[in-house]
Formats: C-alpha cells, structure tokens, sequence
C-alpha cells in the first residue's frame, strides 16, 4: 500500500496533515532549499503539538555541506533525511552517511537516516539515482527517497522515465529497502505512476496541497484531505 508523506513548515501545518489523515508527516523549510532544514526551537514546537505515537521525518541539509550535522539532530524523530547533492566531487560521502547513521541510532535506536537522491542529479552535482543505490544497497539502509533538487516547477517525471523508477523499485526489493518518491507531484502523477507498476512506499507531497499549488505558500486542509482520498482510491487499483 502506498502512503501519504507531506511536508510541512510550522505548527499550523503540522496539524492540518494530521486531521486531514496524512501518513507521515515531514518536517522542512520549502524556502531553504530542496532539504531545508527547520530552526530547532520550531521542530521542538511541532514536536509537542503532535501525538506522542506519531512518526515524524525532517529533512536535515545536505550531506556534504554539513559536517557536524549529527551533533544538533533533535530527538524524537522516526526519519532523517538527508540530501545527496555535491557527492560527485566529494569522494568522503559514503563515510558521512555512516558515520551519521550511527548517531542518528544513537539518538534513538528505532530511527532511521533516509538518503535522498536527485533525480535532477546533473542539477545537484550529484550521480544517477541507480547508480547512487548500488553504492547504498550495502549499508543496510531501511529507506532512501528520490526527489529533485531544483524546484522550479519541473516534477521528477521530467529527469526520471518510468524504466528508471521501476529498475530502482526493483532494486529497492531485492535489499528490502523501503522506497519513497517526492518531486512536485500531485495526484495526478501519483495515478499515472501507480497505473505503470510504480508504488513506493510512501509518495511525498508539498506543492499539490498548499494554496495556489505553490510549495511556499500555506497547506490547505481541503486540498491535503482530497489528496490522501484520492490516494486511498488508487490503492484499490
């Protein structure tokens, strides 16, 4: 079954995704950057303002620019992810993500670090997202997310054809690493993808359910409760 995963940037947001029945609610701050990290005192307030059975993810920077990340992770949370741009000329990276991923286990031993590659890879500085797996696929990683780095409209159906998504689907599989799929999607793509055999685990969704389908603007309850519907419909698919 696929999921809803949305990103939100503040408390009022949070909410919203939670009454309108979103799976895993994201943490990120959409005018940063592709995985613009939120001021710590605000994750805090989030934090507090949800359950205290609820998973929550928060993208965390990018790995190469971050080299003392791990030291200012907040606790509490079920996924950090974490941008792979740059690690074309950085030939350290793969021993970040590890390193990172021991503390994160640190900070909680049912915690999970989420490489994100990019589909716009050339864009980010980065490698192709199957050839970026085969390195990943031996570190036991639970999940990893392709999304894009550039958001300037283009969904990741303009850098990733069908084949490619289904060869990293498969490749997920065979390591039983859950896969997650972003990039200015609506429900309209997600129909498409599911129609052609792509199902991740989770879709992940910002733009389609924010007012004037603008990723900078504020969530809309209506439109995030139209989404998750219709999500549940091409579950049934």
């Amino acid at each position: 079954m696929v999921r809803v995963l949305v990103s939100v940037k503040n408390v009022e947001e949070a909410k919203i995704a939670l009454k309108a029945g979103v799976d895993l609610i994201d943490l990120k701050d959409p005018i940063k950057a592709p995985m613009g990290m939120i001021d710590l005192p605000l994750i805090l307030q989030i934090q507090n303002a949800m359950p205290k059975n609820i998973n929550l993810s928060m993208a965390c920077g990018e790995l190469c620019d971050m080299q003392n990340l791990g030291d200012f992770l907040p606790v509490g949370m079920s996924f950090y992810k974490f941008g792979l741009s740059n690690c074309k000329s950085s030939g350290d990276w793969v021993n970040h993500l590890l390193s990172l991923k021991k503390k994160v286990v640190r900070l909680n031993n049912s915690a999970f670090v989420v490489p994100v590659l990019y589909g716009d890879y050339l864009k980010a500085n980065s490698i192709k997202p199957s050839e970026l797996l085969k390195y990943l696929c031996e570190h036991s990683l639970y999940a990893i997310m392709i999304d894009t780095w550039g958001k300037d409209g283009s969904s990741i159906l303009d850098f990733a054809t069908m084949e490619e998504l289904l060869e990293i689907q498969e490749l997920c599989k065979a390591r039983n690493i859950k896969f997650a799929l972003a990039g200015s999607l609506n429900l309209h793509h997600a129909g498409t993808l599911i129609k052609e055999g792509v199902r991740p685990a989770w879709f992940g969704f910002r733009g389609a359910v924010c007012n004037q389908q603008s990723r900078n603007n504020t969530i809309d309850f209506d439109l995030t409760l139209d989404l998750v519907a219709g999500i549940k419909r091409l579950n049934n698919l």
